[in-house]
């Protein structure tokens, strides 16, 4: 038997592809009472196994296949099929590199700004996207390097 992840609200729950599937049948019928339907512009599925077997058959919502992706992003975070991290640190790195490049005629570079405030925009802009949603990662040893290297890079920056 399969098992999928099905986030909600509260805490990520692990059901069969079956139950997955009664529930959004539930959660569509349910919508129609009240006018409404669900948008299904762009479904996608996201299988976390070791197993290559897809069956197509088994993912349709209201008569509309499910699209099968390797990574989609939701919450600004990447969740990719092998549960690697790897490239949402990547595609972090890159974002906060933009924000810190930014802000470097601005606001590192002058003399007057105090360190103790370029401490705190450092903290609020650049850490914060970096590290949004952390606690929810398995972090292996070397992307706490990568992570502790760029920081260190760009903290030295700061300081000259």
């Amino acid at each position: 038997m399969r098992e999928l992840l099905f986030a909600n609200e509260s805490a990520l729950v692990t059901h069969s592809a079956e139950e997955i599937l009664q529930i959004v049948d539930a959660i569509s019928d349910a919508t129609k009472k009240f006018g409404l339907k669900i948008n299904i512009k762009k479904p996608e599925v996201l299988y976390q196994s070791n197993s290559t077997i897809i069956r197509e058959e088994d993912s349709m919502v209201d008569g509309s296949n499910l699209n099968y992706a390797l990574e989609f992003t939701f919450l600004t975070s990447t969740i990719s099929s092998n549960g690697c991290i790897d490239d949402e640190i990547q595609c972090r790195v890159a974002k906060v590199s933009a924000y810190f490049g930014r802000l470097r005629q601005r606001l590192w570079n002058k003399h007057y700004v105090s360190m103790r405030v370029k401490g705190k925009i450092y903290r609020a802009i650049v850490l914060s996207t970096l590290l949004y949603g952390a606690e929810a990662w398995t972090v292996y040893r070397r992307q706490v390097k990568t992570l502790h290297a760029f920081m260190m890079r760009h903290l030295r920056s700061i300081i000259r």
